[in-house]
């Protein structure tokens, strides 16, 4: 399996905070010899939090965070991996980052999605 870069969005209308994903992620990771291992990366955004590493473990991480608040915490895979130069505003000379507008419509979007869910 391969290298995976997912985005992790907490709904805008969640308890959850940014900061709770990445210290539950980083809890498993000391946690799970075989996370640790494995050179997980994660990285807190104001949306969530990327996170980096051998697609298996990612994806496991990934639905044990989602745990937290089933209908209000998704992921998707990232075309890019965590500070990639390509995107990089500083590189770029400032902007919003290729893809951010899209991201942000869909982290607005996701409080219908829950209610959907919810509705399930």
């Amino acid at each position: 399996m391969g290298i995976e870069t997912r985005v992790i969005l907490i709904s805008p209308d969640s308890e959850i905070t940014p900061g709770q994903v990445k210290s539950r992620i980083l809890s498993m990771i000391s946690e799970d010899a075989s996370i640790a291992s494995s050179d997980v990366r994660v990285k807190e955004t104001c949306f969530g939090a990327l996170l980096e590493g051998e697609q298996e473990k990612i994806r496991e991480i990934a639905d044990e965070v989602r745990k937290m608040d089933e209908n209000g915490i998704f992921s998707k895979p990232r075309g890019f991996p965590i500070g990639d130069p390509r995107i990089c505003r500083a590189t770029r000379k400032g902007g919003p980052r290729p893809g951010f507008h899209q991201l942000e419509l869909e982290y607005q979007l996701l409080p219908k999605v829950r209610k959907a869910l919810d509705k399930i």
